[in-house]
């Protein structure tokens, strides 16, 4: 197929193009107005000018979204003028969507992400599907995890926000990407599939990436660093992926994230 990925000099959207690539899709990158150079055909547009992309996305058997949020009004924008161009759309939101939830739940979202449950609506009422990761890692980046090393490294222990005992789902970003070309091949439209392998709790995670050790960091300390988004790290989720691995035959390799950080931990640099 022709595919556009949009967000491909990304932690997600760099490794969704190459699996792409390498099933034999012809990938094609939108590429922003003085964006770096991305390696595959580029598209001129750009998230932050929602005018750009129904041009920038039409003509393509699939329009891959893997680009960050930039707040509902450009976010919810951007997807109408996506859709608007007709080419079938897959969109990647989070885990974040669901709030405190399960796999079985309705979209509950956080404040920090409240309009994504409206995107995916939209998405899914236009014949699109929605990608819901978890935590990502692998490749010595995810952004939780670089976070939480240089907390370590800062403060000579592992860190993690609020009560120990909060789960979040995980996925290794390779995983996260053999997903999407399963959802370009397989899935049927208007559907939505969860990315992720397992379940962590987040001081596990903190003790692992801190040699052993870890220690609470008060959510108001937090937020006070962080922002707003210091609420997603005291979210529990039990949140898995059956349903996706049963109907996709989609199968993670990487089904350990306190290992892989053990022996390849993020560089708080990063």
């Amino acid at each position: 197929m022709k595919v556009l990925v949009i967000g491909v000099t990304g932690f997600i959207g760099s490794a969704v193009a190459a699996a792409l690539t390498e099933a034999g899709h012809d990938v094609y990158a939108l590429r922003r107005p003085g964006g770096r150079a991305t390696g595959y055909h580029t598209v001129p547009g750009d998230l932050a000018d929602p005018t750009s992309l129904e041009r920038a996305a039409a003509g393509f058997d699939r329009v891959v979204h893997t680009g960050a949020p930039l707040g509902e009004e450009l976010d919810l924008a951007g997807v109408d003028a996506l859709l608007a161009a007709g080419s079938p759309l897959i969109y990647t939101t989070g885990a974040a969507v669901l709030g405190s939830g399960s796999q079985e739940s309705e979209p509950d979202p956080h404040p920090v992400v409240a309009w994504r449950a409206e995107v995916e609506r939209r998405v899914r009422a236009a014949g699109g599907w929605v990608v819901r990761p978890g935590m990502l890692y692998g490749e010595g980046g995810g952004s939780v995890p670089t976070m939480l090393a240089a907390k370590a490294a800062e403060r000579g222990t592992g860190v993690h926000v609020g009560e120990p005992g909060v789960r979040w789902p995980v996925v290794h970003v390779a995983d996260l990407a053999d997903l999407y070309v399963a959802v370009v091949e397989r899935a049927e439209p208007g559907t939505v599939w969860h990315g992720m392998s397992e379940t962590v709790r987040l001081d596990d995670l903190a003790r692992t990436l801190g040699g052993g050790t870890a220690a609470s960091w008060p959510l108001e300390e937090a937020t006070a660093e962080l922002g707003p988004i210091a609420g997603l790290y005291v979210l529990d989720q039990d949140i898995a992926a059956d349903r996706t691995r049963r109907l996709l035959g989609w199968a993670p390799k990487h089904t350990s994230v306190l290992a892989h950080l053990e022996a390849e931990p993020p560089s708080p640099a990063r």
